[in-house]
């Protein structure tokens, strides 16, 4: 356990460089080894990575489930693909975070990656194994956004509102001017649910 400890990257959650993968198995190694020693260390390490990456670009903020790997040491900008078994090892993990620790965003991570699974991945009783990271020959089409999409979608106030929340920028986190959505915070009115949705 000293050995993942010490490889953890302290300021952004997870372990080692980039790119950085869902370190699902390390997770649960980190719950179950504070579940048995009481490790505060370990349960820091492990809700340090799953708020990270519930937070950052690797999580899509808009219908749940995460993407194959972070290209960047900080979560921002995924590989877009969606693998099941990525997503199912996930919410292993932060159900397991949310029956230990009772945490809002783990519970809330864990119930809309099932609901990404079903929904997304889910036909005819059967589940896909992924979903591309290209959509018409450009990857991550669908999951990146200017200001100027936003306020198209949302109108002007509900767009700017957006933008602000999902750290959506003029400069971008992605190509051309596109940012890959971000959540800092849960908000705590019915405007985030509404955006989402539409």
């Amino acid at each position: 356990m000293a050995d993942i400890l010490r490889d953890q990257d302290a300021a952004h959650g997870g372990f080692g460089r980039a790119p950085k993968f869902p370190p699902s198995a390390v997770l649960e190694g980190l719950l179950r080894h504070h579940e048995r020693t009481g490790s505060a260390k370990a349960l820091a390490a492990g809700e340090r990575t799953c708020a990270a990456m519930a937070r950052g670009g690797i999580y899509d903020q808009l219908a749940g489930g995460f993407a194959r790997y972070s290209v960047d040491p900080f979560w921002v900008v995924p590989h877009f693909e969606k693998m099941l078994y990525d997503n199912a090892l996930l919410v292993r993990a932060y159900a397991h975070l949310a029956r230990r620790t009772g945490a809002p965003l783990a519970r809330r991570i864990a119930s809309e990656t099932a609901d990404f699974m079903i929904a997304e991945l889910g036909a005819d009783g059967l589940l896909a194994s992924s979903l591309d990271a290209d959509a018409d020959g450009s990857e991550g089409l669908t999951y990146v956004w200017t200001p100027g999409e936003l306020r198209a979608a949302l109108g002007d106030d509900e767009g700017a509102w957006a933008a602000s929340l999902f750290g959506v920028t003029t400069d971008g986190t992605f190509e051309r001017g596109a940012s890959v959505l971000q959540l800092s915070t849960d908000p705590d009115d019915d405007r985030f649910e509404r955006v989402r949705a539409t």
